[in-house]
């Protein structure tokens, strides 16, 4: 319970404590006994709803306070509704609605914009998102990233790429993250030297210092190409240790390549690093190519760890479409975030939330 004496700053920043340690239950208890709720107290429980992946609640708890205060919801409260579904994969049906709520309220501000664009470039609606983006006034780098990414998301390269240069010509200074999204682009498109340029840009002419995601897609881009001895000499002179993805593309590219060499300088270096379960097929990676050398004394010595560590493959999952709203996906396995409701629960509460806010 709130203490008493305590000023609504005070009560607010014990909400956010209690939020943090996930105790979703003890922080909406907390939460009801707060006398007089602000803003930021009810933004400060929706977030605690969706970090706990608590969707329907969160949802549901969103529309409470439009129906049941006079409180208007800023612009953190709807970039939290906006990310919350997009970690959720509900995106098709509430990203317009509540498009169509800010437009109705508010304008469009700089962060809104920024997530309304990443939102509907998820759903696949880059007509959308361009014309938010278009809409948007005084672009800011947070806007363009957004745009090449949701461009780079949906295979149109060239139209990222072409963005990005829009961007530098209008004097938009590019930050790491636009960087890691141009590189990601030549990685899968192929445009070796591009990424190549673009690398060299960002560290002397903008001197940003590349981070481990800068220095991961140029080993990908290498990899990707068949350039291996380039993507290891990028590891070796990396200022920061390498992490398992950068040695998983790496490798991955030595067992397509069936280059065993370049490998053997990495297998070991992996084998020492602690492989989270998330990374298991990384062991059967490595069994292979211990294989494709013959070294089959190694390939045991792997198939004893993943016995010793109960390694086991991740199963795969997929998606489907649930009743309504049309285009609700809802992912197959467990439902997530939106426990301990049986389906048409769901499919009616989700519904009736959507309904309410157009």
């Amino acid at each position: 319970m709130p203490p008493a004496t305590s000023n609504l700053f005070v009560v607010n920043v014990m909400l956010s404590s209690l939020c943090r340690s996930s105790d979703l239950a003890s922080a909406r208890l907390f939460f009801d006994d707060i006398p007089d709720k602000d803003i930021v107290s009810w933004s400060t429980m929706l977030a605690c709803y969706f970090s706990n992946k608590s969707v329907a609640d969160g949802l549901a708890f969103f529309r409470t306070m439009t129906f049941t205060t006079t409180l208007a919801p800023d612009y953190v409260m709807l970039v939290t509704v906006l990310t919350g579904c997009a970690a959720a994969g509900l995106l098709q049906p509430f990203c317009r609605s509540i498009h169509g709520y800010i437009v109705r309220r508010q304008a469009v501000s700089m962060h809104l914009g920024t997530s309304l664009i990443d939102c509907y470039a998820k759903v696949g609606r880059l007509d959308y998102a361009s014309r938010i983006f278009a809409r948007v006034p005084s672009r800011k780098v947070m806007h363009w990233t957004a745009m090449i990414c949701g461009m780079a998301m949906h295979l149109h390269y060239d139209e990222a790429i072409q963005l990005f240069e829009e961007m530098r010509r209008q004097g938009v200074r590019p930050n790491e993250m636009t960087f890691t999204a141009v590189l990601s682009v030549c990685g899968h498109a192929g445009l070796v030297e591009q990424g190549r340029e673009f690398f060299k840009l960002m560290v002397e002419e903008y001197d940003l210092e590349p981070t481990i995601h800068h220095y991961g897609c140029m080993v990908d881009i290498f990899a990707k190409a068949g350039q291996l001895e380039d993507a290891y000499d990028v590891i070796k002179t990396m200022r920061v240790e390498p992490n398992i993805i950068i040695w998983t593309s790496l490798l991955a590219a030595c067992k397509r390549l069936k280059n065993f060499d370049i490998a053997m300088e990495g297998l070991e270096k992996v084998l020492a690093m602690e492989i989270s379960d998330e990374n298991a097929g990384l062991y059967t990676l490595i069994s292979d190519l211990y294989a494709m050398g013959g070294r089959w004394d190694d390939v045991l010595k792997v198939r004893r760890l993943m016995e010793e560590h109960n390694v086991r493959n991740n199963r795969g999952s997929s998606s489907i479409k649930a009743g309504k709203p049309p285009g609700l996906i809802v992912p197959a396995l467990g439902l997530v975030g939106i426990s301990g409701m049986n389906t048409n629960f769901r499919s009616n509460l989700l519904q009736y939330c959507v309904e309410d806010w157009r």
